[in-house]
């Protein structure tokens, strides 16, 4: 085989790890999150690049990518609360969404779960799909279209790594997924943008599901 269709390979390889690793392997609490990002590091290390080369840099933490990042995730709370939840729930019947309900009740287990949605949903899952398989599909993966094939399938990638909710979870995850995505390439890369975005709307979401609020404001 050639060096490109080994790289392929490779490259595959990766991105199913970085998928399935989470799921598979039982490691406590989230501590599978350090063994992903350290992988990610030894990958971006061997070909010369660092976390900033996916957009994770210094310089891009600004008072105005936090403000765009605050801005982004209460728009798309409002998508879903607003549009999403009572579209599907219209024509569909839809199952009560019950992952997260030890959390009722329990202030303890709310902040808990908001430090995981903090340092696992915003941070870690954009630095996994915006930062790394987002920019490996489209450097990697496709000569036309490329931005446009690494969002799509980024986004898929992201609804079913989010299997063990059921299919609306799912078919909610993809539209997250193609929200960040496009935020992340509009503005050029700023993965800190997406990852305020994603621990922002996680956290008021999961706030939402402690008072009972969560799909209810229709």
């Amino acid at each position: 085989m050639n060096n490109k269709i080994l790289r392929t390979i490779k490259d595959v390889s990766v991105i199913g790890f970085l998928l399935l690793f989470p799921h598979f392997v039982p490691l406590p609490f989230y501590s599978y999150a350090v063994v992903c990002f350290l992988f990610i590091w030894f990958l971006l290390r061997n070909e010369g690049n660092t976390f900033q080369d996916i957009g994770l840099s210094g310089n891009g933490f600004t008072g105005k990518a936090v403000l765009i990042g605050i801005a982004s995730a209460l728009f798309w709370l409002g998508f879903m609360q607003l549009a999403y939840i009572p579209f599907i729930k219209h024509f569909f019947v839809v199952p009560d969404y019950t992952e997260y309900n030890f959390i009722r009740k329990s202030i303890s287990n709310l902040l808990m779960v908001i430090a995981a949605a903090l340092l696992i949903g915003g941070f870690y899952e954009e630095v996994v799909f915006r930062g790394y398989i987002q920019n490996l599909l489209e450097k990697r993966f496709f000569r036309k279209f490329a931005v446009l094939w690494s969002i799509i399938i980024t986004s898929v990638l992201f609804g079913l790594y989010h299997w063990q909710q059921d299919i609306f979870g799912i078919v909610s995850a993809v539209l997250g997924g193609l929200f960040w995505s496009i935020l992340y390439k509009k503005f050029n890369n700023n993965l800190w943008i997406t990852i305020v975005s994603h621990a922002i709307f996680d956290t008021i979401s999961l706030i939402l599901i402690y008072i009972d609020k969560f799909g209810n404001w229709y």
